[in-house]
């Protein structure tokens, strides 16, 4: 009897003690749903996370730089003003993780990442390349949707997921801020470039193009349905849809349309009315289609209307560099860093 009760104890010792793990490994777990509906299992608490590219990984360096395991692309020397110390010195990726071949996959595993982050587009190609990815690697892995109007509700999502709430809303509420405040602050016709000679257009749809229609600026390229497709614009055809201001995509851009004689005929450009955004410490245009476009919105409903950078620009800009960039750039920074977008004159 004794010998029975004392192996009696201890199998209920055993199942208590399986049991307090088996809950532990539930606690230390934690369920999410991306904006592709996909609900996935991630650690109760995230340390490490891998951006699957451009705009994912400029969404984590401005919520979580901490915990960014190592950056895609390496700040330039002209990049680095613009960033805390800290942060100027990330670890280099070398080769992101591709669908189609296993072999990329050695980096994304030896970094040791909690979740593996992707920021873009939903749609099926995209979310079938992400869960390839995780599936082979075991990585958990989130997909969010990159569209201008839902950067806030990214943020929220993505604190959510990482454990970061706090920090996630101070980011959303100061995305929210800037949207609502230059919503249709701009209702004039622009055309918008994405390319280097200026004419293949960025269309109502397109990342630049949110923007502008945030604005309420008029794309004269028109919208992903009208706009031609299969071919670059002419000159000509600019020409004719009238805007009141050209913006492109880079000052090498801008340089090559203005020193075009062709464009010359272009009303805006004739008069001097063509424009390229600021690039630091990240674009503030349409590449990476991510968060960067936030200070690209206030660049652009002032450049639209021809005003002047004023006291307000320069307080609007500083205070979304120290909410999603972590760093406070002097009036004299700023004041460098747009003068170009102005262009000659």
């Amino acid at each position: 009897m004794g010998t029975r009760r004392r192996r009696g104890a201890n199998t209920l010792s055993l199942v208590l003690a399986a049991c307090s793990l088996a809950a532990h490994g539930a606690a230390a777990q934690t369920r999410f749903t991306d904006d592709a509906h996909r609900n996935v299992t991630l650690p109760a608490h995230v340390a490490r996370v891998f951006a699957a590219g451009a705009p994912a990984e400029v969404l984590l360096y401005t919520l979580v730089p901490d915990m960014l395991v190592g950056r895609n692309r390496m700040p330039t020397p002209a990049e680095l003003e613009f960033m805390p110390p800290t942060l100027r010195s990330p670890r280099q990726i070398k080769r992101l993780p591709d669908r189609d071949d296993p072999r990329y996959d050695d980096e994304l595993l030896a970094l040791k990442p909690d979740v593996y982050v992707d920021y873009g587009t939903v749609d099926g190609d995209y979310v079938a390349a992400l869960e390839t990815i995780s599936g082979r690697t075991k990585i958990p892995a989130l997909i969010l949707d990159a569209s201008l109007t839902n950067i806030p509700a990214a943020y929220r999502k993505l604190g959510a997921a990482l454990g970061v709430p706090e920090r996630a809303e101070r980011a959303a509420a100061e995305a929210q801020r800037i949207l609502d405040k230059y919503r249709g602050a701009a209702p004039v016709r622009v055309y918008l470039s994405c390319s280097r000679d200026g004419l293949i257009p960025c269309v109502q749809g397109h990342a630049f193009g949110e923007a502008a229609e945030l604005l309420g600026a008029v794309n004269t390229a028109g919208t992903t349905e009208t706009a031609p497709r299969g071919r670059p614009l002419t000159v000509q055809e600019v020409r004719l849809s009238k805007p009141d201001v050209v913006i492109v995509a880079s000052r090498l851009a801008a340089d090559i349309t203005r020193q075009d004689p062709a464009w010359a005929e272009v009303g805006a450009v004739a008069a001097g009315r063509i424009y390229s955004p600021p690039d630091l410490p990240f674009s503030w245009g349409p590449r990476p289609p991510s968060v960067n476009r936030l200070l690209g919105v206030i660049w652009m409903a002032y450049v639209l209307r021809a005003r002047p950078f004023d006291d307000a620009f320069f307080a609007d800009v500083r205070s979304a560099f120290e909410t999603f960039y972590h760093f406070t750039p002097s009036r004299e920074q700023l004041e460098r860093l747009v003068a170009a977008a102005r262009g000659p004159g």
